[in-house]
């Protein structure tokens, strides 16, 4: 069930379309809304005096105030309930820290996407919230608008551990009644279990839901097979679970997920183990 959803929001153009679609899911689920920003004080001299400094964090919590007032003219027209939040801090672990002590059942965050050096540089927030979150994480690219999802594409290995990711995910296919796609890339390491006798098939009678289909896509660059796939079937939400030391991970020696934050053209559901 979703009924908190939290949505970070440094007032650029990308936070303000996740908050757009967080709005829109929140309508959907009928769930609150928690709004959080987390102001970055420089550091600065320990000669300077108190008062300046004083001063400085003054006119931070200042315009603060002024992109909230912003915010809620929007969140007050769309009529969701809602809560407004600012934290000092290091944006991820804030992030993280507030999700657990709230309750938060989903974070919505916006991302630029970016290629190379960037990477590290645009939206690597979103990215290390990938790699800490213990709540599941919707990353909305900056140039994606909500819509109802009419069908989701869930990537994986096959492994045990995802499978109650998959369950949970039921609940998301079921509220928008939409197809929801099981696509597997094969790789070599594929021989080391009986991709046509995996934990997923085998244990699919634990599903009911109807509309939920499995594929296997031919071995290839894994983002790249994916996106394709995505763009064939025209899907609306890309979905990976994060698990440790993964199929992906010994792959690539970092995690796909996060990677695929970079990537992704259309939003991304990153499920935790419960």
């Amino acid at each position: 069930m979703i009924n908190k959803i939290l949505v970070p929001t440094d007032f650029s153009t990308a936070a303000d379309n996740a908050l757009s679609y967080g709005i829109g899911l929140a309508i959907k689920a009928n769930a609150e809304m928690q709004i959080l920003h987390i102001n970055q004080v420089a550091l600065v001299d320990a000669t300077i005096p108190a008062e300046t400094y004083q001063l400085f964090v003054k006119e931070i919590e200042d315009q603060t105030k002024e992109n909230f007032s912003k915010l809620e003219s929007v969140l007050n027209a769309s009529g969701v309930k809602y809560a407004l939040h600012s934290r000092y801090g290091f944006v991820a672990d804030e992030i993280c820290d507030f999700s657990q002590k709230h309750e938060i059942d989903l974070i919505v965050m916006g991302t630029t996407g970016a290629s190379g050096f960037e990477e590290i540089l645009v939206g690597s927030n979103a990215a290390s919230v990938v790699s800490k979150t213990v709540v599941p994480l919707l990353v909305v690219p900056a140039n994606t608008s909500y819509k109802e999802i009419g069908r989701i594409v869930y990537a994986t290995d096959y492994n045990e551990p995802e499978f109650p990711a998959l369950i949970r995910l039921v609940y998301y296919a079921e509220l928008f009644d939409c197809i929801l796609d099981v696509v597997h890339v094969k790789s070599d390491s594929d021989k080391y279990f009986n991709a046509e006798n995996n934990f997923f098939i085998k244990n699919k009678e634990k599903i009911t839901y109807n509309k939920i289909r499995y594929t296997k896509l031919e071995k290839g660059d894994i983002i790249e097979t994916i996106n394709n796939y995505v763009d064939s079937v025209q899907a609306d939400l890309l979905v990976m679970a994060k698990h440790n030391r993964n199929f992906f991970d010994r792959l690539f020696h970092r995690s796909l997920s996060k990677n695929m934050a970079f990537h992704t053209h259309i939003p991304l559901l990153v499920l935790v183990k419960a």
